[in-house]
């Protein structure tokens, strides 16, 4: 009869446990090794430098020690869950963990159950990736893209500052000279407040970007606020678009912030006017789309180029001669604050369309 030899200290078999072995306590990564009742048999050396326990103060011991305030029962049961359940047999996610000396320290973590040849479970081993580091890097990139948009930010502001400043100093300096007929005077003051109100939508621009306000959520009717946009735009001075509105009468109020979603239908409205010059046609219509409620302002103008596109909704992109660029980036970041979302249809030649989407559910 012959017997299966056992592996001996020279087979294949040891040499390939003590590589792993080696694979485990040499690891970059943060690993520990536990018994099917959860108690520390082994860690390996990336472990007691993140941790500050030493290998002998961690065997023996439960994972606990390494327990934050953040790790709360609830995120405990539900990574048991998984690693318990044979369909799964691991759990995958983001911890704040706690070292020796209190500091603490976010990791990805995995967990997974380890099973012997009938399924059963006889440990659980511990892989974690330390990403302090990355969120420091993320932060510092972070850091370096806000100091570059503030550094575009104050140059479009003096642009845009620095003209009409201009005409109110030089009309300033006409209506003091008292040289001016009537008629010119008429025209001065004109420019004064023209210029003035255009500073002033600058200025009420870049604080609305650069300290955005917090919502205020109540039951309000689209509807009407688009009636509302209608109406002004109908009966603005100057040239005026052909205006034609379709409202859903079925759809009922909802709760969103009616100031800021006035501002944003407003800045899509008045950009569809300004791009049909008053000479075309601005439609303004209201709907309902799988939980969502929608504002959707179309115009026969120009439409939006096709490289404009994919910046439309960034900061500082503008297609018009002047402007900071700012309202539609202001108006798309209202909709996602909402949990909505602002889109474009447009086609050269063909006009453009703006749909403002808004959910309509609880929350």
């Amino acid at each position: 009869m012959t017997r299966t030899r056992e592996p001996g200290p020279g087979s294949g078999e040891h040499k390939l446990a003590l590589t792993l072995y080696q694979a485990f306590k040499n690891s970059n990564d943060v690993m520990f090794f536990c018994d099917r009742e959860g108690t520390i048999l082994d860690v390996n050396e990336a472990f007691t430098r993140h941790y500050g326990w030493t290998r002998a103060e961690a065997v023996g011991r439960n994972p606990r020690i390494l327990r934050s305030r953040h790790t709360t029962p609830e995120i405990y049961a539900g990574m048991w869950r998984r690693i318990l359940d044979p369909a799964v047999g691991f759990w995958r996610g983001e911890l704040v963990n706690r070292a020796k000396d209190g500091r603490e320290i976010p990791i990805v973590l995995t967990i997974t159950a380890v099973r012997d040849e009938r399924g059963e479970i006889v440990g659980y081993i511990s892989n974690a990736v330390d990403v302090g580091e990355l969120r420091r890097l993320q932060e510092r990139v972070a850091q370096s893209e806000a100091l570059a948009q503030l550094g575009q930010m104050a140059a479009v502001v003096a642009h845009e500052i620095r003209n009409p400043l201009g005409s109110i100093v030089m009309a300033a300096r006409q209506l003091a000279g008292e040289t001016l007929t009537e008629e010119d005077r008429a025209l001065v003051l004109k420019i004064l407040r023209d210029e003035s109100s255009r500073l002033n939508e600058t200025l009420t621009n870049f604080l609305a970007y650069a300290r955005p306000r917090p919502l205020k959520l109540e039951r309000a009717d689209l509807n009407a606020l688009a009636g509302e946009i209608a109406r002004i735009l109908a009966a603005g001075s100057g040239a005026r678009p052909r205006l034609e509105t379709a409202f859903d009468a079925e759809l009922e109020p909802f709760r969103f912030d009616p100031d800021q979603i006035r501002q944003v239908a407003w800045n899509i409205a008045l950009n569809a006017a300004q791009a049909v010059e008053g000479r075309g046609l601005v439609r303004i219509a209201t709907g309902r789309r799988e939980g969502f409620a929608f504002l959707r302002v179309q115009d026969d103008g120009p439409g939006v180029p096709a490289a404009a596109r994919e910046e439309i909704f960034q900061p500082f992109k503008t297609t018009k001669s002047h402007g900071t660029g700012l309202g539609l980036a202001i108006a798309e970041r209202i909709a996602r604050a909402h949990g909505g979302r602002i889109e474009l249809e447009s086609e050269p030649g063909r006009g453009a369309a703006f749909t403002l989407l808004l959910p309509t559910a609880p929350g």
